[in-house]
Protein backbone atom coordinates (compact mmCIF):
# COMPACT_ATOMS: atom_id res chain seq x y z
CA UNK A 1 0.00 0.00 0.00
CA UNK A 2 2.73 2.33 1.19
CA UNK A 3 4.74 1.69 -1.86
CA UNK A 4 1.46 2.15 -4.66
CA UNK A 5 1.25 5.63 -2.74
CA UNK A 6 4.65 6.41 -2.94
CA UNK A 7 4.86 5.95 -6.98
CA UNK A 8 1.54 7.29 -7.31
CA UNK A 9 2.48 10.22 -5.78
CA UNK A 10 6.26 10.60 -7.42
CA UNK A 11 4.68 10.10 -10.83
CA UNK A 12 2.27 12.50 -9.94
CA UNK A 13 4.71 15.35 -9.32
CA UNK A 14 6.91 14.53 -11.97
CA UNK A 15 4.38 14.82 -14.44
CA UNK A 16 3.87 18.58 -13.84
CA UNK A 17 5.25 21.04 -15.47
CA UNK A 18 3.63 24.19 -15.11
CA UNK A 19 1.81 25.68 -11.63
CA UNK A 20 0.03 28.76 -10.97
CA UNK A 21 -1.58 30.07 -7.94
CA UNK A 22 -5.05 32.11 -7.21
CA UNK A 23 -3.88 34.19 -4.06
CA UNK A 24 -3.83 36.99 -1.82
CA UNK A 25 -0.73 38.47 -0.34
CA UNK A 26 0.33 34.90 1.48
CA UNK A 27 1.29 34.05 -1.48
CA UNK A 28 3.23 37.10 -3.28
CA UNK A 29 5.41 37.31 0.03
CA UNK A 30 4.52 40.38 0.63
CA UNK A 31 6.49 41.55 4.20
CA UNK A 32 8.38 38.15 4.29
CA UNK A 33 11.62 39.83 5.23
CA UNK A 34 11.21 40.19 9.28
CA UNK A 35 13.33 42.80 10.01
CA UNK A 36 13.77 46.39 9.49
CA UNK A 37 14.02 48.29 7.51
CA UNK A 38 10.46 46.94 6.63
CA UNK A 39 9.98 46.55 2.66
CA UNK A 40 5.79 46.90 2.95
CA UNK A 41 5.67 45.58 -0.30
CA UNK A 42 5.68 42.13 -2.76
CA UNK A 43 8.60 39.61 -2.34
CA UNK A 44 7.44 37.17 -4.75
CA UNK A 45 10.67 35.39 -4.32
CA UNK A 46 9.97 34.71 -0.90
CA UNK A 47 6.16 32.69 -1.38
CA UNK A 48 5.88 29.42 -0.64
CA UNK A 49 4.65 28.28 -3.80
CA UNK A 50 6.55 29.48 -6.96
CA UNK A 51 9.59 31.55 -5.45
CA UNK A 52 12.56 29.75 -7.37
CA UNK A 53 15.59 31.32 -6.27
CA UNK A 54 18.04 27.52 -5.68
CA UNK A 55 20.31 28.10 -8.47
CA UNK A 56 22.46 25.19 -9.37
CA UNK A 57 21.43 23.65 -5.94
CA UNK A 58 18.03 21.67 -6.85
CA UNK A 59 17.38 20.58 -3.48
CA UNK A 60 18.69 24.55 -2.01
CA UNK A 61 15.90 27.09 -0.72
CA UNK A 62 17.99 29.74 -2.09
CA UNK A 63 19.49 32.39 -0.09
CA UNK A 64 15.93 33.94 1.37
CA UNK A 65 15.82 30.25 2.87
CA UNK A 66 12.18 29.95 1.28
CA UNK A 67 11.73 26.32 0.08
CA UNK A 68 9.01 26.72 -2.10
CA UNK A 69 7.17 24.15 -4.08
CA UNK A 70 8.40 24.86 -7.19
CA UNK A 71 11.64 24.12 -5.38
CA UNK A 72 10.66 20.88 -3.66
CA UNK A 73 9.53 19.62 -7.19
CA UNK A 74 12.66 20.47 -8.81
CA UNK A 75 14.50 18.59 -6.01
CA UNK A 76 12.26 15.69 -6.71
CA UNK A 77 13.51 16.04 -10.40
CA UNK A 78 17.13 16.95 -9.74
CA UNK A 79 16.48 19.23 -13.03
CA UNK A 80 14.77 23.01 -13.64
CA UNK A 81 10.98 22.27 -14.79
CA UNK A 82 11.14 24.05 -17.96
CA UNK A 83 7.98 26.55 -18.06
CA UNK A 84 8.37 29.97 -16.76
CA UNK A 85 6.31 30.15 -13.11
CA UNK A 86 3.91 33.26 -13.10
CA UNK A 87 2.07 33.98 -9.77
CA UNK A 88 -1.13 35.34 -10.87
CA UNK A 89 -2.01 36.22 -6.63
CA UNK A 90 -2.51 39.50 -5.35
CA UNK A 91 -2.17 41.41 -2.32
CA UNK A 92 -5.62 42.23 -0.97
CA UNK A 93 -7.12 39.58 -2.88
CA UNK A 94 -10.67 38.34 -2.00
CA UNK A 95 -12.68 34.92 -3.10
CA UNK A 96 -15.56 37.38 -3.60
CA UNK A 97 -13.72 39.73 -6.18
CA UNK A 98 -10.60 38.69 -7.15
CA UNK A 99 -11.01 34.45 -7.55
CA UNK A 100 -12.77 34.34 -11.23
CA UNK A 101 -10.30 37.16 -12.58
CA UNK A 102 -7.49 35.31 -11.23
CA UNK A 103 -9.13 31.96 -12.43
CA UNK A 104 -9.51 33.08 -15.98
CA UNK A 105 -5.75 34.34 -16.04
CA UNK A 106 -4.33 31.12 -14.85
CA UNK A 107 -6.53 29.09 -17.43
CA UNK A 108 -5.31 31.22 -20.07
CA UNK A 109 -1.09 30.64 -18.72
CA UNK A 110 -1.64 27.00 -18.19
CA UNK A 111 -3.57 26.38 -21.58
CA UNK A 112 -0.10 27.45 -23.38
CA UNK A 113 1.88 25.15 -21.78
CA UNK A 114 2.52 21.11 -22.14
CA UNK A 115 2.51 18.27 -19.62
CA UNK A 116 0.85 17.66 -16.46
CA UNK A 117 -0.33 21.29 -14.84
CA UNK A 118 -1.23 22.69 -11.16
CA UNK A 119 -3.71 25.58 -10.01
CA UNK A 120 -3.36 26.25 -6.45
CA UNK A 121 -6.37 28.02 -4.92
CA UNK A 122 -5.09 29.31 -1.36
CA UNK A 123 -8.11 32.63 -0.93
CA UNK A 124 -10.56 33.60 1.89
CA UNK A 125 -7.94 35.67 4.14
CA UNK A 126 -9.30 39.49 2.91
CA UNK A 127 -12.91 38.27 2.90
CA UNK A 128 -12.77 38.38 6.43
CA UNK A 129 -9.84 41.26 7.44
CA UNK A 130 -11.26 43.67 4.91
CA UNK A 131 -14.11 44.06 7.09
CA UNK A 132 -15.54 47.09 9.15
CA UNK A 133 -14.45 47.77 12.49
CA UNK A 134 -17.88 47.52 13.95
CA UNK A 135 -19.70 44.80 13.96
CA UNK A 136 -22.91 45.93 12.82
CA UNK A 137 -23.29 48.56 10.08
CA UNK A 138 -26.49 49.93 8.11
CA UNK A 139 -25.90 49.37 5.06
CA UNK A 140 -22.30 47.80 3.35
CA UNK A 141 -20.74 48.81 -0.01
CA UNK A 142 -22.25 45.25 -1.35
CA UNK A 143 -25.31 43.43 -1.26
CA UNK A 144 -22.59 40.88 -1.42
CA UNK A 145 -21.10 41.68 1.98
CA UNK A 146 -23.00 41.26 5.44
CA UNK A 147 -24.08 43.96 7.31
CA UNK A 148 -24.53 42.28 10.27
CA UNK A 149 -20.95 40.47 10.49
CA UNK A 150 -18.58 43.37 10.04
CA UNK A 151 -19.39 43.57 5.88
CA UNK A 152 -17.12 40.50 5.58
CA UNK A 153 -18.09 38.41 2.51
CA UNK A 154 -21.59 36.48 3.09
CA UNK A 155 -20.81 32.57 2.93
CA UNK A 156 -23.50 32.54 0.02
CA UNK A 157 -21.62 35.06 -1.88
CA UNK A 158 -17.96 33.35 -1.30
CA UNK A 159 -19.92 29.88 -2.44
CA UNK A 160 -20.52 31.27 -5.22
CA UNK A 161 -17.60 33.16 -6.78
CA UNK A 162 -15.57 29.86 -5.54
CA UNK A 163 -17.70 27.52 -7.88
CA UNK A 164 -17.48 30.22 -10.78
CA UNK A 165 -13.70 29.83 -10.66
CA UNK A 166 -12.99 26.08 -9.99
CA UNK A 167 -15.73 25.95 -13.35
CA UNK A 168 -13.39 28.30 -14.72
CA UNK A 169 -10.24 26.08 -13.73
CA UNK A 170 -11.70 22.47 -14.43
CA UNK A 171 -11.78 23.33 -18.00
CA UNK A 172 -8.31 23.21 -18.57
CA UNK A 173 -6.87 19.78 -18.96
CA UNK A 174 -4.82 17.91 -17.20
CA UNK A 175 -4.63 19.95 -14.60
CA UNK A 176 -4.59 19.03 -10.81
CA UNK A 177 -6.43 21.93 -9.15
CA UNK A 178 -5.29 22.02 -5.32
CA UNK A 179 -7.74 23.82 -2.89
CA UNK A 180 -6.03 25.11 0.30
CA UNK A 181 -8.20 25.61 3.61
CA UNK A 182 -7.01 29.58 4.78
CA UNK A 183 -5.16 30.34 7.45
CA UNK A 184 -6.94 30.78 11.00
CA UNK A 185 -6.65 34.37 11.32
CA UNK A 186 -7.61 34.55 14.75
CA UNK A 187 -4.23 32.77 15.82
CA UNK A 188 -3.10 36.13 15.22
CA UNK A 189 -4.64 37.30 18.71
CA UNK A 190 -1.42 34.52 20.18
CA UNK A 191 0.92 36.77 19.21
CA UNK A 192 0.06 40.47 20.84
CA UNK A 193 3.08 40.76 22.94
CA UNK A 194 5.54 39.76 19.69
CA UNK A 195 7.90 43.34 18.98
CA UNK A 196 7.47 45.03 15.85
CA UNK A 197 10.19 46.08 13.85
CA UNK A 198 8.12 48.79 11.94
CA UNK A 199 7.45 50.60 15.72
CA UNK A 200 9.35 50.49 18.75
CA UNK A 201 6.45 49.04 20.38
CA UNK A 202 4.25 45.12 20.50
CA UNK A 203 2.25 43.98 17.51
CA UNK A 204 -1.15 45.10 19.54
CA UNK A 205 0.05 48.56 19.46
CA UNK A 206 0.94 48.31 15.88
CA UNK A 207 -2.93 46.36 15.01
CA UNK A 208 -4.33 49.03 17.19
CA UNK A 209 -3.25 52.12 15.49
CA UNK A 210 -3.10 50.93 12.12
CA UNK A 211 -6.13 49.08 10.07
CA UNK A 212 -4.40 45.59 9.67
CA UNK A 213 -7.05 43.32 9.94
CA UNK A 214 -9.09 45.76 12.00
CA UNK A 215 -12.22 43.74 12.59
CA UNK A 216 -10.15 41.26 14.55
CA UNK A 217 -6.50 42.72 15.76
CA UNK A 218 -8.14 46.64 16.79
CA UNK A 219 -8.26 44.99 20.49
CA UNK A 220 -7.92 41.29 20.29
CA UNK A 221 -11.64 41.17 22.17
CA UNK A 222 -13.10 37.84 22.87
CA UNK A 223 -15.91 38.48 20.98
CA UNK A 224 -13.70 39.57 17.77
CA UNK A 225 -11.95 36.46 18.04
CA UNK A 226 -14.99 34.13 18.38
CA UNK A 227 -16.50 36.07 15.42
CA UNK A 228 -13.00 35.95 12.74
CA UNK A 229 -13.49 32.22 13.57
CA UNK A 230 -16.57 31.47 13.10
CA UNK A 231 -16.06 33.39 9.88
CA UNK A 232 -13.55 31.69 8.69
CA UNK A 233 -14.73 27.98 9.36
CA UNK A 234 -17.76 28.88 7.78
CA UNK A 235 -14.93 29.52 4.44
CA UNK A 236 -13.09 26.41 5.21
CA UNK A 237 -16.56 24.27 5.25
CA UNK A 238 -17.05 25.96 2.06
CA UNK A 239 -14.11 24.78 0.42
CA UNK A 240 -13.86 21.78 1.44
CA UNK A 241 -17.53 20.75 0.45
CA UNK A 242 -17.58 22.39 -2.85
CA UNK A 243 -13.99 20.28 -3.49
CA UNK A 244 -15.29 17.64 -2.61
CA UNK A 245 -18.18 18.18 -4.69
CA UNK A 246 -16.23 19.08 -7.81
CA UNK A 247 -13.73 16.33 -7.45
CA UNK A 248 -16.73 13.21 -8.19
CA UNK A 249 -17.55 14.99 -11.64
CA UNK A 250 -16.49 12.71 -14.04
CA UNK A 251 -14.53 13.71 -17.01
CA UNK A 252 -16.74 15.31 -19.55
CA UNK A 253 -19.24 15.41 -16.88
CA UNK A 254 -20.56 19.07 -15.63
CA UNK A 255 -20.85 20.91 -12.53
CA UNK A 256 -24.22 20.94 -11.06
CA UNK A 257 -26.58 24.15 -11.32
CA UNK A 258 -27.14 25.90 -8.13
CA UNK A 259 -29.11 29.42 -7.57
CA UNK A 260 -26.69 30.72 -4.82
CA UNK A 261 -26.16 34.56 -3.52
CA UNK A 262 -28.73 35.50 -5.86
CA UNK A 263 -27.07 33.98 -9.14
CA UNK A 264 -27.67 30.69 -11.26
CA UNK A 265 -23.97 28.96 -11.71
CA UNK A 266 -22.62 25.83 -12.57
CA UNK A 267 -23.25 23.78 -15.95
CA UNK A 268 -19.62 24.30 -16.75
CA UNK A 269 -17.35 21.05 -18.29
CA UNK A 270 -14.71 19.19 -16.80
CA UNK A 271 -11.92 18.72 -19.24
CA UNK A 272 -10.15 15.56 -19.32
CA UNK A 273 -7.66 14.53 -16.78
CA UNK A 274 -8.67 17.20 -14.15
CA UNK A 275 -8.44 16.48 -10.59
CA UNK A 276 -9.24 17.98 -7.52
CA UNK A 277 -7.10 17.63 -4.15
CA UNK A 278 -7.80 19.53 -0.73
CA UNK A 279 -5.40 19.98 1.85
CA UNK A 280 -6.68 21.08 5.57
CA UNK A 281 -3.00 21.59 6.79
CA UNK A 282 -3.06 25.41 6.77
CA UNK A 283 -6.25 25.15 9.16
CA UNK A 284 -4.93 22.85 11.02
CA UNK A 285 -1.36 24.42 11.70
CA UNK A 286 -0.16 25.85 15.08
CA UNK A 287 1.91 28.76 14.14
CA UNK A 288 4.76 30.27 15.77
CA UNK A 289 5.70 33.80 16.71
CA UNK A 290 8.77 33.55 14.41
CA UNK A 291 6.72 32.80 11.84
CA UNK A 292 4.78 36.26 11.50
CA UNK A 293 6.72 38.56 9.83
CA UNK A 294 7.73 41.51 12.98
CA UNK A 295 7.21 44.03 10.17
CA UNK A 296 2.98 44.32 10.14
CA UNK A 297 2.66 41.36 12.52
CA UNK A 298 0.08 39.84 10.15
CA UNK A 299 1.74 37.92 7.03
CA UNK A 300 4.56 35.15 7.35
CA UNK A 301 7.68 35.73 7.77
CA UNK A 302 10.30 33.76 5.58
CA UNK A 303 10.26 31.03 8.02
CA UNK A 304 6.72 31.02 7.86
CA UNK A 305 6.62 30.55 3.97
CA UNK A 306 8.91 28.37 4.07
CA UNK A 307 6.06 25.99 6.43
CA UNK A 308 3.45 26.80 3.92
CA UNK A 309 5.95 25.22 1.27
CA UNK A 310 6.63 22.20 3.64
CA UNK A 311 2.94 21.32 4.90
CA UNK A 312 1.45 22.30 1.42
CA UNK A 313 4.08 19.77 -0.64
CA UNK A 314 4.30 16.98 2.35
CA UNK A 315 1.47 17.51 4.17
CA UNK A 316 1.15 17.73 8.29
CA UNK A 317 1.55 15.27 10.72
CA UNK A 318 0.40 16.04 14.13
CA UNK A 319 2.08 14.36 16.97
CA UNK A 320 2.15 14.76 20.68
CA UNK A 321 5.67 16.71 19.93
CA UNK A 322 3.72 18.95 16.80
CA UNK A 323 0.36 19.71 18.51
CA UNK A 324 -2.06 21.10 16.28
CA UNK A 325 -5.03 23.22 16.13
CA UNK A 326 -8.25 21.85 16.76
CA UNK A 327 -11.88 22.41 16.66
CA UNK A 328 -14.05 21.50 19.31
CA UNK A 329 -16.98 24.28 18.77
CA UNK A 330 -15.31 26.80 21.79
CA UNK A 331 -15.09 29.36 18.99
CA UNK A 332 -12.64 31.70 21.45
CA UNK A 333 -10.66 29.00 22.47
CA UNK A 334 -10.36 27.44 19.09
CA UNK A 335 -9.81 30.60 17.22
CA UNK A 336 -6.74 31.23 19.46
CA UNK A 337 -5.30 27.71 18.63
CA UNK A 338 -5.06 27.45 22.85
CA UNK A 339 -7.32 23.84 22.26
CA UNK A 340 -4.26 22.00 20.80
CA UNK A 341 -5.02 18.43 18.98
CA UNK A 342 -2.18 16.41 20.09
CA UNK A 343 -3.47 13.17 18.85
CA UNK A 344 -1.79 11.48 16.17
CA UNK A 345 -3.51 12.15 12.57
CA UNK A 346 -2.10 13.71 9.09
CA UNK A 347 -3.86 16.20 6.77
CA UNK A 348 -2.36 16.17 3.37
CA UNK A 349 -0.58 18.41 1.41
CA UNK A 350 -1.07 19.02 -2.54
CA UNK A 351 0.87 15.37 -3.83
Amino acid sequence: MSLFVFSFQTTAQLNIQAIDVAGDSISKGFNAVSSAPCPNTDQEQYNWITGDTHGADFCSAGSENVFSIVERLECDLQTNIFTPFPNHAASGARMLSDFLIQANNIKTYLNTQPGQRMAAVFLGHNDNCSGTLTKTNASCSSTDLDPNNYCRTKNDSFEREFRKGLDVLMSVPNTRIAVAAPVRVSQLCNFGTKSSCQVPASCQFLWSNVSICTSLTKDCSPARIADTYTTMKAYRDILKSVSAEYALIPDGGTSRAILIGGEMVGGSTKAAGVNFIYSDAAWFYRFKAEQLSCCDCFHPSAVGQDTLGRIFKNGLACTPIQACCRDTGDALVDGKCAARQIKRITYNGFF
